[in-house]
């Protein structure tokens, strides 16, 4: 019988040399548009936040007596984004958004939008080592909030209250992997600082 692929030891050895990443080591940095204000604030009550994920769609392709996945394309999540906020007492945190809401509806009784580029922003989530050292980054480009969620009172309870926001965006990139790292993430193979996204449009049309 074959012996195992790696030993408890080994695993003991890895998680003392490097450590493990840590749930509550994490910031966020807001850059909404210049008009809505400073961000800072904002960014520093954020409770809750994630790492953007990936997906791989698939088609189904008969071949023969087959049926087999073939991919078709690259998603990134961009229509959900969830960010949990600390509100504090002025409750400049969720008027900061609702601002931001407001600068894409620009007329809400008559619902007309406005310009894309007025309103989008990079939304960017940092991990942290337990010394505050950055280990990780990713950047949601061209970000707006797209729903604020209702914020519950009540009267037997006394924990702060919370609202939760959640960000559409145009695709997401992962800066600032550590440099010792043989892994790059997705910036090693696309360059996001060319991505046009009309250009590509038009070629495939």
């Amino acid at each position: 019988m074959a012996s195992s692929y790696f030993k408890l030891n080994d695993f003991l050895s890895k998680v003392r040399k490097e450590d493990l990443s840590r749930s509550s080591r994490f910031e966020i940095e807001i850059n909404g548009p210049s008009s809505v204000g400073s961000d800072r604030n904002v960014s520093i009550l954020c409770e809750e936040a994630a790492v953007p994920g990936l997906l791989i769609p698939l088609t189904q392709v008969k071949i023969g007596n087959w049926t087999e996945a073939r991919v078709q394309g690259i998603e990134y999540f961009g229509d959900n984004a969830t960010f949990t906020f600390y509100c504090d007492t002025n409750w400049d945190v969720r008027a900061y958004f609702e601002d931001w809401m407001g600068r894409i509806a620009t007329n809400p009784l008559s619902k007309e939008v406005g310009f894309y580029d007025n309103y989008k922003g990079r939304v960017t989530v940092y991990t942290l080592d337990r010394d505050d050292n950055r280990t990780g980054e990713w950047e949601l480009v061209d970000a707006f909030p797209r729903n604020i969620s209702l914020t519950p009172l009540a009267q037997g309870n006394d924990s702060p209250n919370r609202v939760t926001i959640s960000f559409a965006y145009k695709y997401w990139n992962s800066n600032g992997m550590p440099t010792d790292s043989k892994y790059k993430g997705l910036k090693r193979f696309l360059n996001f600082d060319d991505f046009d996204l009309k250009q590509i449009i038009r070629k495939n049309i």
